[in-house]
């Protein structure tokens, strides 16, 4: 620990700002004790965007199958929950009102199976026995889909 000098965030200067990298001096440290550029994340907004994969907003809401899925005769690659833009008030609380009479309990029920299964049969249309009869990775992938929709905000 004798190696170390401490020192605050106001001891440090920055200097030389580049797209990718920023030099920093401490002071008392000679450049031979430590990396004189250390690099760190884009400021501007234009730069944050290329930080994290982008998420294509049409692809966001749909969830694509693993394998081919068939329910009634009829086959399904994906699932479009672009429904749960349309959602209102109303409709959460016909859900919950749902959800209560399963009894399921928890305390968190957005984070349920149950629940999710719920919300996506009323923003596709398709009946409970669709999402019934789903494997259980893709009844995964809703549920992590709807989850991420009501907390993106968060």
């Amino acid at each position: 620990m004798s190696n170390y000098k401490e020192t605050s965030r106001e001891d440090c200067n920055v200097e030389n700002v580049t797209e990718d990298t920023r030099t920093i001096e401490f002071p008392g440290r000679k450049e031979r004790d430590c990396d004189s550029e250390i690099p760190v994340a884009a400021t501007s907004a234009s730069e944050k965007e290329t930080l994290l994969p982008k998420k294509e907003g049409e692809e966001e809401l749909i969830v694509k199958f693993r394998r081919p899925f068939t329910f009634e005769g009829e086959t399904f690659t994906e699932l479009d929950l672009h429904g749960l833009e349309d959602l209102r008030g109303r409709d959460l609380t016909a859900i919950e009102k749902a959800f209560n009479k399963t009894g399921v309990s928890s305390f968190v029920p957005e984070s349920t199976t149950t629940y999710a299964k719920i919300v996506a049969t009323k923003v596709t249309g398709l009946p409970a026995e669709y999402f019934e009869d789903l494997p259980v990775g893709e009844i995964e992938k809703i549920k992590n889909t709807v989850m991420g929709f009501f907390y993106k905000d968060e």
